[in-house]
């Protein structure tokens, strides 16, 4: 597998990129280097980020999958996780998300994922809601 990701042009040095890479080698009956490279373009990693919004965030897994660890999260009305169907978001190992009335945390080796349209919605009234 490091021989395939190296025709990438991607060294090992990502645990999300050797997983996601792992995950398609080892589900796919055929897997192909084109077929990877669709895999890894179709996921979004958030590591280390400060987000900030005025209004609301929303992070949508629409057309391939979003990870975010180590990142704070902050809009003072509302924040959106969702997956559509085919997708999942992951969020935690030291991450925060929060508006002026809700916080969620995740702690370090802790994660929250939603898939196949799951959604966690923070809402503007203090609410947090989960919905499938």
């Amino acid at each position: 597998m490091e021989q395939l990701l190296l025709q990438l042009g991607l060294g090992l040095t990502s645990n999300f990129i050797y997983d996601l890479a792992k995950g398609y080698l080892t589900t796919t009956p055929n897997p192909s280097v084109a077929g990877l490279e669709s895999k890894i373009a179709s996921s979004l990693n958030i590591q280390g980020a400060d987000i900030y919004a005025h209004k609301i965030v929303e992070l949508l897994a629409q057309k391939g999958d979003i990870k975010i660890e180590g990142t704070r999260i902050y809009a003072v009305d509302s924040i959106v996780m969702a997956s559509n169907k085919g997708t999942q978001f992951t969020f935690g190992n030291s991450s925060e998300s929060s508006t002026k009335n809700t916080r969620i945390s995740a702690g370090e080796g802790a994660f929250i994922q939603g898939q196949g349209g799951a959604q966690i919605r923070q809402n503007d009234d203090g609410s947090i809601s989960f919905h499938a």
